[in-house]
């Protein structure tokens, strides 16, 4: 008989953090582009358009010795029922013996992997000098957003938080900010996202948007942008001329013209695949990343199981340590 470990939310977040899962996310992202892993067509059905939806997403990191698969579920009304919106489990399991490792809560490793993609994004792309960010988009990503950057981009000195309804920026800042004393947290009314735009260095967008809010004409030169909400068929965040104006990085270049923010200036002929690079390749020494101070770059985010699977590795390692009392190599 093999170990299986199951790991809960509180279990799981005694485990890993944020700092964690930044490295496993960069891990995943360097063997993608090496070849040492893969992801396999996801699965993606929405019972009620806007209300019920599922997810199911598998692969392998053949470098790291692990492979799995994630099924997700998101319901619009849940909140009303005292209810997350989104839940899932992870299942992973050992190339080697082919054999499961663990099963664990899909919610919480879900919002440290997304928000580590964004501050991976970040370190890798945006000016090394940037001093002011822009969150759109105040919800639970948000704050995954907003941790992985604090980690990610040191040196900032202030980050704006914008939402289509106000009060939610509002109070996204009035929850977050004795967390994070380092910078200046501050509400934006949607009325003056442009502004806010124009004055960033760095944007995050992070929202279920199906119509793009973001115009090429506000962002100034110099910006990099992390766009993160655009996961499925039909989202979108971004004017198509400013994804095409910018110099464009992806987790995986067939899913972000199938379902990122590029599948709409794919549709219009304004990229295509050659136009852009996998973050993978830069970090992995491989390709270049930024190549001027003054240009606009872009990191198309739409998630990928293998970040999954490694965040959640690490955390059935170190529950694996925790009980033996040895470190278990990975």
């Amino acid at each position: 008989m093999y170990p299986l470990r199951l790991l809960d939310r509180s279990q799981f977040e005694s485990l890993v953090g944020m700092a964690e899962a930044i490295e496993g996310v960069e891990r995943a992202y360097r063997l993608f582009s090496r070849n040492e892993a893969g992801v396999f067509p996801a699965i993606v059905h929405q019972f009620e358009p806007g209300k019920r939806e599922m997810d199911l997403k598998a692969g392998h990191l053949a470098g790291a010795g692990v492979f799995g698969m994630k099924m997700l579920g998101w319901c619009s009304e849940n909140p009303g029922r005292n209810l997350p919106p989104l839940a899932g489990l992870i299942v992973v399991m050992d190339v080697d013996r082919q054999q499961p490792l663990g099963i664990i809560d899909g919610t919480p490793v879900t919002f440290l992997r997304t928000g580590a993609a964004g501050a991976v994004g970040a370190r890798a792309l945006a000016r090394k000098d940037s001093k002011r960010a822009l969150i759109v988009g105040a919800g639970n990503q948000g704050r995954a957003q907003l941790w992985g950057l604090s980690l990610a981009m040191p040196g900032l000195e202030s980050v704006s938080v914008c939402d289509i309804i106000d009060e939610h920026s509002t109070r996204f800042v009035s929850e977050q900010k004795d967390s994070y004393p380092a910078f200046r947290l501050k509400p934006v009314p949607f009325s003056a996202l442009a502004k806010a735009t124009e004055e960033a260095d760095l944007i995050v967008t992070c929202t279920r948007s199906r119509e793009f809010f973001l115009k090429m004409e506000w962002v100034s030169p110099g910006t990099h942008i992390n766009a993160i909400g655009a996961d499925m068929p039909g989202k979108q965040e971004l004017e198509p001329a400013l994804v095409a104006s910018a110099h464009v990085f992806a987790d995986s270049v067939a899913q972000v013209l199938a379902k990122g923010e590029c599948q709409h200036a794919g549709k219009l002929g304004l990229i295509s695949e050659n136009c852009i690079t996998e973050i993978g390749a830069v970090l992995g020494g491989m390709k270049p990343g930024r190549s001027d101070p003054s240009e606009v770059t872009l990191f198309d985010a739409t998630g990928m199981a293998i970040q999954d699977l490694i965040v959640g590795a690490i955390a059935l390692r170190r529950s694996e340590e925790r009980e033996v009392g040895t470190v278990v190599p990975f």
